[in-house]
């Protein structure tokens, strides 16, 4: 703000401005006009104060953290996106946990991890059991994992999605369970379990970590065309890697009922990634593979893999 004083004589300025007078002036007439009409200048006798007020506007643009943190909306999005994330500290971002200063999406879904089902095995009869068993089949009724133990079952039993042959839970596909109890006259008593399926997974195979998504979930029905849902699946993945993995090679595995199909999703989720983790379009590798007997309901899979991967899963 600046402010200028002027005394003795009246000053009027572009601007806005704002007249305080000490006394009034004396009043001018037009007779005393006519007899002093041979002056060269009009004298004020009164002491008259003008002060001018410049005001400059400024832009701000309010943002709460706190406000965004409670409910997601289109809206909120847009604001994370182009919004500086040093303004959101605590809430969203913590620059010692993240390999990049872009915003993470943790309102998003997180991919299963271990463990990746949990059973709350229960005899509702309450049998006084000698031993329980819990079996796990896959889509075809046969055995994928065994679960037995002598005495009482558990309260929960908890689940990595490994086989007894160690292979890993196929994302998307049904799977179901039958526990069975053998009381102490060696009656059994079966129970079937409800069919599962796990959209999403994230594990570690060896050294490489892998985060596998169904392809029904990430694209529409037999299209190179990524749903809103595949989207968020995407983004979160990005943001998990980015944190954990970030200067680590990256592989996308896409299987598809057509090799074609499979390449054309392959080169849409690398680019995908590529984008939303700002990387050169040479760091993702892709690899198709052509699967003929996936059910159709199932539509493929994508297997974002990471290369080297340290954090222990």
């Amino acid at each position: 703000m600046h402010s200028n004083v002027l005394r003795g004589m009246l000053t009027v300025a572009a601007g806005s401005i704002m007249l305080l007078a000490g006394r009034t002036a004396p009043a001018y007439t037009e007779q005393q006009g006519a007899a002093d009409a041979g002056l060269p200048e009009m004298v004020v006798e009164a002491e008259n104060e003008v002060r001018q007020d410049i005001h400059k506007s400024m832009f701000e643009f309010p943002l709460s953290a706190a406000v965004i943190d409670t409910f997601y909306a289109s809206v909120d999005e847009q604001v994370l996106r182009v919004s500086p994330v040093q303004g959101l500290n605590p809430f969203l971002y913590n620059p010692q946990d993240l390999g990049s200063d872009q915003v993470p999406h943790p309102w998003l879904q997180d991919p299963a991890t271990d463990p990746v089902v949990t059973f709350y095995p229960e005899d509702p009869e309450g049998h006084s059991a000698r031993s329980w068993q819990l079996v796990v089949t896959d889509y075809r009724g046969s055995t994928f994992r065994t679960f037995n133990q002598k005495g009482d079952p558990p309260g929960d039993l908890k689940w990595n999605g490994r086989g007894d042959d160690a292979s890993m839970i196929q994302v998307g596909y049904p799977y179901s369970y039958v526990f069975s109890v053998v009381d102490k006259g060696t009656n059994t008593y079966n129970y079937a379990g409800t069919s599962f399926r796990i959209p999403a997974v994230d594990y570690m195979e060896g050294t490489e970590r892998r985060l596998e998504f169904s392809g029904d979930k990430v694209f529409k029905k037999d299209q190179p065309k990524l749903t809103r849902a595949g989207e968020d699946w995407l983004t979160r993945a990005a943001d998990e890697v980015r944190r954990d993995q970030p200067r680590s090679p990256l592989k996308v595995l896409v299987q598809a009922e057509t090799k074609a199909l499979a390449e054309k999703r392959a080169a849409l989720v690398a680019e995908y990634l590529v984008d939303e983790m700002i990387l050169a379009e040479d760091w993702i590798e892709t690899e198709a593979v052509a699967r003929p007997d996936l059910r159709s309901e199932m539509d493929g899979l994508v297997s974002i893999r990471v290369a080297h991967a340290s954090r222990d899963r």
